[in-house]
């Protein structure tokens, strides 16, 4: 079990890494939990999001982009369109994950190895939490950990060393990554971001899962 850091007193900032197939879905369910903590008379959330791409055609669809969208910055399209319809001044940053952030809680959607090492060797605050969310064509983990906390680093080995996976030699994108792998994976890293705001205490700090099996396997505190 691990207990939470008290989340519920302050306006709390958040870091976005990668503003695309997860980091997208990401980032509109962030706009729906601070609707929904403000209800409950939570001081709010501030998001800072990070990504160097802009969106292009084969991004519509999968990630949560619309045609008008191709050619501009990814990060800069989604925080504004969330800045205008939640009436938020949330921020974006068309780059790479900070060296140093002062932010409470990351999340990390980049895809490779070299990507999580660099995000590992940032300057965190003691006690801040790292959240991972990585995927493979139909499978995923989403591993919540903390920098000197409680909670051990999310970025082990397999996740920082080695050679980046190869991909499928295929032009179909679907078959590259499926349709509904990333929205799957941020459903899950949502979750438990907003178990961070409503309890107290964690028993489980993550999942792997894989849709073509239907198995899902909990990571326990």
């Amino acid at each position: 079990m691990h207990k939470i850091n008290n989340l519920s007193e302050d306006k709390i900032h958040i870091d976005v890494y990668g503003c695309g197939g997860t980091g997208s879905h990401i980032l509109n369910g962030l706009a729906r939990m601070a609707k929904a903590l403000s209800d409950l008379g939570h001081p709010g959330i501030h998001v800072s999001a990070y990504d160097p791409d802009t969106v292009s055609y084969d991004n519509v669809g999968r990630q949560a982009f619309f045609d008008a969208d191709v050619g501009q910055s990814k990060a800069k399209v989604l925080i504004e369109r969330i800045n205008l319809y939640y009436w938020q001044k949330w921020r974006y940053i068309k780059g790479n994950a900070p060296s140093y952030t002062p932010a409470h809680i990351c999340i990390s959607c980049v895809d490779t190895k070299l990507s999580r090492k660099k995000i590992s060797k940032a300057k965190y605050k003691d006690g801040t939490y790292i959240l991972d969310c990585g995927n493979a064509r139909a499978s995923g983990q989403v591993i919540l950990g903390q920098h000197n906390g409680d909670l051990p680093s999310p970025y082990d080995e397999s996740l920082t060393e080695g050679d980046e996976p190869d991909e499928p030699n295929c032009v179909d994108q679907y078959y590259r990554q499926d349709l509904y792998i990333n929205t799957m994976i941020a459903g899950h890293a949502l979750h438990l971001v907003w178990e961070l705001f409503r309890k107290t205490s964690i028993d489980i700090r993550g999942v792997f899962l894989n849709l073509e099996s239907g198995i899902t396997n909990p990571i326990k505190c």
